[in-house]
């Protein structure tokens, strides 16, 4: 036997007006049991840049140059949250490959502001001779320029001959790194012994502008 149209219409009607009246189901929220109803937890505030890194604030941003042989040479740095900053430099090859990475961490730990960093070859893996991470110290930071230097641990520092990193931002918006190495005796094929040689810092400078 097949329902009719009047069957089914006259079912339908009659399944709504029972649904009339079943009563409400209990609310879970507490309202209608005499309860209060609970409230959601109110969001807690993100967590403000530390004091210690606001004279670091120069650095935020994505700094890049062209080398004269193609390498291009990238840095960015992420506004400080909390107690840390991050930041990451990339090299690239002319034909496009990566040539090395080096990523960096500045954390306030205790009374002191650390940065360490690490770097890995362009297929990501591990140099031999930089397997764990260099560690500095914040020597000073003033007028948009800011030293860091090894901490007195040279066991934990890994940082070779390495004496100093300045990050500074001149006026024509550009950072600046100047890398400086402890005194090193170095001379040429066929000039004097090493021995008379005066020992002096070397010295890197690299200048990339703000990216647009």
């Amino acid at each position: 036997m097949h329902p009719t149209p009047r069957f089914i219409a006259t079912t339908a009607l009659a399944a709504i007006a029972s649904l009339a009246l079943v009563p409400p189901a209990p609310a879970q929220d507490g309202s209608g049991s005499g309860q209060a109803p609970s409230q959601p937890p109110a969001p807690r505030a993100a967590a403000a840049p530390a004091p210690e890194l606001a004279a670091l604030s120069f650095l935020e941003g994505h700094w890049i140059t062209q080398l004269p042989n193609g390498m291009v040479s990238e840095e960015s740095w992420l506004p400080a949250r909390g107690k840390s900053m991050l930041g990451s430099f990339r090299q690239t090859r002319p034909d496009g490959k990566p040539a090395f990475f080096e990523f960096s961490q500045i954390v306030v730990e205790g009374d002191r502001v650390v940065l360490r960093q690490i770097h890995v070859h362009g297929s990501f893996e591990t140099d031999a001779r930089r397997k764990d991470p260099m560690t500095l110290r914040l020597l000073e930071a003033s007028d948009n320029s800011a030293t860091f230097v090894p901490i007195e641990d040279a066991g934990k520092a890994n940082s070779a001959d390495l004496a100093r990193v300045t990050y500074s931002v001149d006026d024509s918006d550009a950072l600046r790194l100047r890398i400086e190495s402890k005194p090193m005796k170095q001379t040429k094929p066929g000039e004097a012994n090493p021995g008379d040689v005066e020992a002096k810092p070397v010295v890197i400078e690299i200048s990339m502008k703000r990216a647009r």
